[in-house]
């Protein structure tokens, strides 16, 4: 029993008030007697009794300090705290890629039914709780006694494609465990474990068997891919055929020889793929897990990137353009035939378009005064001499990005145009202290100025060149993705082109459902949560579509089947269950206090009647 309002109690004064009330109240009334004999021997008797006497056998003041006591305590607002019963029970269900796998029914539906049978086996007056150990651990039930409520929130529940944080899930039910110390912890898992400590753990694994695609990549050798795969045989040894598709074509497959728990490699080294854009490989099991048999890989190497050149001539910028993996370059020699839409990236060297590009990032090399106020800058002649570059110190993403690896000092220039104006400009390289290379990023649009001919210096003849050229490529030329494989959880952000209409992302998933979801405010980013293909179709103003791919995997971890873990983290009860901060379950008795008070009342009006 708790007190809501402690300082109630201070009502109990009123006892020690009535007890002195009747220590100096008068006990005397005036008698008529016959004799003064009487009263004589009334004084005798008066002083021969003990003292107090009166007090001890006063059942009437017993009765008032009752009353008063109950009213003070009434004051102080007590509650009873309900202890919760030893049927109290938390259900941990792990809702891991790996429970999906089964024949017929999966361990996760196993497991969901196994909870609803041990909900079923607790009284009414039992909490029950169920946390959900998915790649975040949150509660479905927690501490409810509604059985129709528990099943209906258990069967809502869906499994996941990533990995299970049981560490969270044991620190959610701790929680409960403050309030209710001896309630029973279980895990509905596939995993065994040798030390479970209190926790009762379900193993719900079956003994399945499971062939898996660890892993498949491609390798350029000699101007042919090299694909290599990485196959897994868990519960038995396995002869496993592998299948090969190439960009919607079959190729001469192969068996996967594994042994029982182990892994294998299988390679595809004569196929004569010289460019590819789509791989797949897919395992010929009756496994008992198909969503690890099998993965798509797409080529991370394969140009993307359409790039416009106008210039005079080619010269080593263009052929070190030509020469970076991503880039796929148009040469336009005359300026009236370059175009301003359909590019990601647009380069002048020499020469000034008329109009700014609004479809994609702009170089402009050794600008021409003429037009250049046209698109932000001026230029107030050249300047000759034995010149040094070096870094403007800054910390941009600009400055970091072109300048990585660079050395600044060891590049000499012989001539450079100066700039008097460059509004919006951050300043990346100098020369004599003037800007030489500069950079703007105009909501999402970038533009790089190179205020010098690459024939005025000594690039070409240095390995900082190719590298300058690919750090400025980086810096434009942003990837859809940033790569073409995520794992289930990881958070992907959608780099979007300049003057993008919408987005549309669609997913073909691993157990044959779709979605798409389209995007029209940028940027887009999403958390991956099932696994399968996805395809990114971005949609420009112009009305023109570009189109991107990438996969999403469950953790390796999931296809390892036949785990058997050596201890588990068990939930720790740092309190008594007792304390006030605790939500528990409360009676207020007031009702009771009240009943008692008018007992008592009526007790005591009796007694006054009696003796008056």
């Amino acid at each position: 029993m708790k007190l809501l309002l402690p300082l109630g109690l201070i009502g109990l004064v009123s006892v020690l008030a009535l007890i002195l009330i009747y220590i100096f109240k008068p006990k005397y009334q005036d008698r008529k007697v016959s004799s003064t004999y009487v009263w004589k021997l009334s004084l005798q008797y008066q002083k021969r009794k003990v003292p107090m006497q009166w007090l001890q056998n006063s059942l009437l003041l017993l009765i008032q300090i009752l009353i008063l006591a109950l009213i003070a305590f009434t004051m102080a607002e007590p509650y009873i705290v309900l202890a919760s019963k030893n049927g109290e029970k938390i259900a941990i269900l792990d809702a891991s890629a790996s429970m999906m796998a089964g024949d017929g029914e999966s361990r996760f539906e196993r497991a969901k039914k196994q909870i609803a049978s041990l909900a079923d086996g607790t009284v009414d007056a039992d909490r029950f709780s169920i946390i959900l150990a998915a790649d975040e651990a949150s509660f479905l039930i927690r501490r409810s006694d509604s059985a129709a409520y528990i099943k209906q929130k258990l069967f809502e529940a869906e499994c996941g494609y990533g990995a299970s944080d049981l560490d969270e899930a044991m620190e959610l039910a701790e929680g409960v465990l403050e309030e209710n110390p001896s309630a029973e912890v279980y895990l509905f898992t596939d995993k065994e474990y040798l030390d479970s400590g209190p926790v009762k753990v379900v193993d719900l694994s079956d003994k399945e068997w499971n062939a898996a695609v660890l892993d498949f990549r491609a390798e350029l050798v000699k101007g042919k891919y090299v694909f290599t795969a990485e196959i897994a045989s868990y519960g038995k040894a396995a002869e496993i055929p592998v299948s090969i598709e190439i960009d919607g074509k079959e190729r001469l497959g192969r068996l996967a020889d594994c042994a029982k728990d182990g892994t294998c490699k299988v390679v595809w080294d004569s196929l004569d793929v010289y460019d590819y854009t789509r791989a797949e490989i897919a395992l010929s099991a009756e496994d008992r897990f198909g969503y690890d048999n099998t993965f798509v890989l797409f080529n991370d190497q394969k140009a993307n990137f359409r790039v416009q050149f106008v210039s005079a001539d080619t010269g080593f910028l263009y052929w070190a353009l030509s020469s970076v993996p991503s880039c796929n370059v148009t040469l336009v020699t005359e300026i009236d035939k370059a175009v301003g839409s359909g590019f990601d990236l647009y380069v002048y060297n020499s020469v000034l378009p008329a109009e700014m590009p609004q479809d994609g990032a702009v170089w402009f090399v050794d600008p021409p005064a003429d037009l250049a106020s046209v698109h932000g800058f001026r230029i107030g002649g050249e300047r000759e001499g034995d010149y040094v570059l070096a870094g403007s110190g800054g910390t941009s993403e600009a400055c970091r990005t072109i300048t990585r690896g660079i050395w600044p000092s060891s590049i000499t220039l012989s001539k450079y145009s100066y700039l008097t104006a460059y509004t919006g400009y951050e300043s990346v390289l100098t020369c004599d202290g003037s800007p030489v290379l500069l950079a703007k990023n105009e909501n999402g649009l970038k533009t790089l100025i190179l205020a010098f001919n690459i024939h005025w210096s000594n690039l070409p003849v240095l390995t900082d060149f190719p590298r300058l050229i690919g750090n400025m490529c980086s810096y434009s030329l942003s990837p859809t993705v940033e790569k073409n494989a995520y794992l289930v959880g990881e958070e992907i952000g959608i780099h979007t082109k300049p003057n993008v209409r919408s987005v549309s992302v669609k997913g073909v998933f691993t157990d044959g459902g779709e979605s798409e979801e389209i995007y029209t405010s940028f940027p887009v980013s999403f958390p991956s949560s099932r696994t399968g293909v996805y395809t990114v179709t971005q949609t420009l103003l112009s009305g023109e579509v570009v189109t991107d791919y990438f996969t999403v995997r469950s953790p390796q971890a999931e296809s390892v089947f036949g785990v058997v873990e050596t201890t588990l983290t068990v939930p720790i009860v740092s309190g008594s269950g007792t304390d006030a901060s605790v939500a528990r379950d409360t009676v207020d008795i007031y009702v009771y206090l009240a009943a008692a008070l008018l007992v008592l009342l009526c007790i005591e009006w009796g007694l006054q009647y009696r003796e008056q």
